[in-house]
Order: C-alpha cells, then structure tokens, then sequence
C-alpha cells in the first residue's frame, strides 16, 4: 500500500477511506429513485473473462464486462473485478466491427485485438442467469457469440487491483484475455457452426497476390525485369541500411522527454558503431549486454577513462550518491534521461564500445516532432590561468 494510504483507516471492503454512514445510505436511496441513470441502464450484456496484462502475461485479473450497443459497429463495456455489489470499476473495454477496424492508422491496430479464437475456442462466455436452464441460455450465449467473433477489442486497466493497489495508481494498462473455470471444450462444440473469418489483413494479401500473379502470367518478360530491378533495389538498401543508415521504433520510458514513451522513429547513423568519434552527450544504440537480441538507446555520460556518479537505478535522488567509479579503457558509461526509470550502466556496469552499433542522429517520426537530435552537452573551457 503506498504511503499517502497507509496510515487510513479501511472499511469493510478494505479500501482505503471511512466505511459509509447511515445519512450516507439514506441520501443515496433518495438520490437513486430521483435521478435517471439512462446511460447505465443502456448495458445489455454480462460478458466474463481473466485479463493478462499485455507486457507482463505473468499477472492476470478477473474481469466482468458490462457492455452497452452504441450501434452496430460500436460498443462499450465497464469492467469490474467481479459481479457483486461490492465491484470496483477496473477498466474500460471498446469493441469495433471490421468495418471501422480497417480503417484504423496501421499503429492503432496493434493496441486491438481480434475475440475469433475466444469464441470459437469456447473461452468466452457470457455466465448464466440464476434460474435459466443452461440448455436455453446456450442457444441464446451462442448467438450473441456470432456477433462477436468478428469484432476487435481495445481493453486499458486503470486499477491494478491484482496487486493490491488501494486505488487507481500508475498510466492505464494495456490488457489482453482468456478465460477459464468452465468447459470451454463442450463450448467450443456448441459453437462449430459459427462461420470461420478471415483476417482483413489475410484478405487484403490475398487479393494482392492474385492481381500479381495474374499480371506476371500476362507479361513474364517484364516481370522478370521487375523482379531483376527489384532484387538490385533491396541489396541496395540492405547494404545502406547494414552500414550507413537504419530506422528504429523507440518504445519505453527511459529516454523521456528526449523521446516519447511510444511511437517515435529514430535514424540511427551506423558510422558511428563501435564507439566511433562517439562524445559524453551522444545517444548511442548498442546491443544489451545481459538481454540476447535486445537493442536499446541510451546517452554517454562518461568516457574511457572518466569518473562518474553511480548513482542508484530507479531512485528520485539521481546525483545526491557521492560514490565514483572510473570508466574502464574501451568503455563508455551510459544513462537514460529519465534516470528513474531506466536501466544503464548503474544497473549493469559500463558497456564495452564493441557493442555499439550506431548512433541517433534524429527523428523521423511522428511528422510533427521530426528533427535532428544534438549534443546538448558542450565541453567546459577550464581556466588554467
């Protein structure tokens, strides 16, 4: 529990705050039978499922969907921890149509996810009512599971409670699903007759690869060429790319506000690799020297042979450690800019120069934030008067 809550009292649910009073009561049965709840009253359907948190499988949450139909290509759900009056509202949920998903920019897309499998998988269920025999709630669960295997979800958790947080804390979390504690096999029986989809970027692949197919067989003498043409374009690029210049996705907190958390394209000069004409105020990109196949970009602050604070990973009080180390030969010692939250040298040591392969020399995207990314450091001039 964090310590702006630590020290309150709890109520019989165990959140933080004083337990409600009995004018608390009245006022609220009062207000409830005066006032219209339209959009709440709107929801038509009780969906359950387990989220998986989307960078960290390992942790899952209980979740009961509450969902509303804007239309036929919109609908929204409220996610609580369970179905009892005691839930808290965990999250959010929005669903789409393929319809309205394909028209999503190409980095949108990936914040979504398609509920074929969990239907067709039997994963999905909607809990049946008390009193419903399960033969009728059956026929009806599985109608309503043919209107949503074709649409796309987006799910963000504001309360972590799977790890014990007193209230909403921390940026919303992108989160994925599965179900289980049902006989998701007999479902998935039910549900054979659901017709199989077709992944709209399948389609549209498909259907490009007919057109191509069928003008190769019209003119091979230019297809040849093309591909001719084409295979000198990508060695080419291949070779451009291997030793002049590449683009990265830059994702992470680490090198904020330098670079956003997500969504920038960095141009990384690879002139630069192995630590060449490289400064104390360069953001180099090399291989991590503990995570395999892992590329991170981080900024010099100390050379081969410079002394430099180490201070402490992931602590507020980044400078106040008097502790000094010296850089060895062939090294450099780096940092995040957001010193916090991110891992360098203070958590596994200086990095050998053999490791870097470039460095950021500007962004390229998003369009309205492009530039050249510089040196904020200048050499100090000393006074040996």
């Amino acid at each position: 529990m964090s310590s702006t809550t630590k020290d309150m009292s709890t109520d019989s649910t165990g959140l933080p705050g004083e337990p409600r009073t009995l004018k608390s009561r009245v006022l609220e049965g009062g207000t409830s039978m005066t006032q219209d709840f339209t959009p709440v009253k709107q929801i038509c359907a009780h969906l359950h499922a387990f989220h998986v948190y989307a960078d960290d499988p390992t942790r899952c949450v209980e979740a009961n969907h509450y969902c509303t139909h804007l239309n036929e290509d919109i609908r929204q759900c409220l996610i609580y921890d369970s179905a009892d009056s005691k839930a808290r509202l965990i999250g959010v949920e929005y669903m789409v149509s393929p319809r309205i998903f394909k028209t999503l920019p190409a980095e949108e897309r990936k914040l979504w996810h398609t509920h074929e499998f969990e239907v067709k998988s039997g994963l999905l269920i909607m809990p049946t009512p008390n009193g419903v025999p399960n033969a009728v709630w059956d026929v009806a669960e599985t109608a309503e599971m043919e209107d949503i295997a074709p649409i796309y979800g987006k799910t963000y958790h504001m309360w972590q409670v799977d790890r014990g947080d007193p209230v909403p804390m921390g940026p919303p979390q992108l989160m994925g699903s599965f179900t289980y504690g049902v006989d998701y096999r007999e479902k998935a029986r039910k549900r054979e007759g659901i017709p199989p989809l077709r992944s709209i970027l399948v389609h549209n692949l498909s259907r490009q690869m007919e057109r191509l197919l069928r003008s190769v067989l019209q003119n091979p003498r230019a297809a040849a060429m093309t591909v001719f043409n084409g295979a000198g374009l990508f060695c080419a690029c291949a070779w451009t790319w291997e030793n002049v210049v590449t683009i990265q996705k830059s994702e992470g907190p680490s090198m904020y506000p330098t670079f956003n958390i997500r969504g920038d394209w960095l141009m990384i000069s690879r002139r630069h690799a192995y630590g060449k004409d490289i400064q104390v105020g360069d953001i180099v990109r090399y291989h991590h020297p503990l995570i395999l196949g892992a590329q991170v970009a981080k900024r010099v602050v100390g050379m081969p042979g410079d002394f430099v604070c180490l201070d402490p990973p992931y602590s507020f009080g980044a400078g106040t450690r008097p502790d000094m180390i010296r850089v060895p030969e062939g090294h450099v010692f780096v940092a995040g800019d957001n010193l916090p939250w991110s891992r360098d040298s203070r958590t596994y040591g200086s990095v050998p120069m053999g490791l870097i392969n470039g460095k950021v020399v500007a962004r390229v995207w998003p369009p309205s934030q492009m530039e050249w990314v510089r040196n904020p450091l200048q050499p100090v001039e000393q006074d040996i008067s």
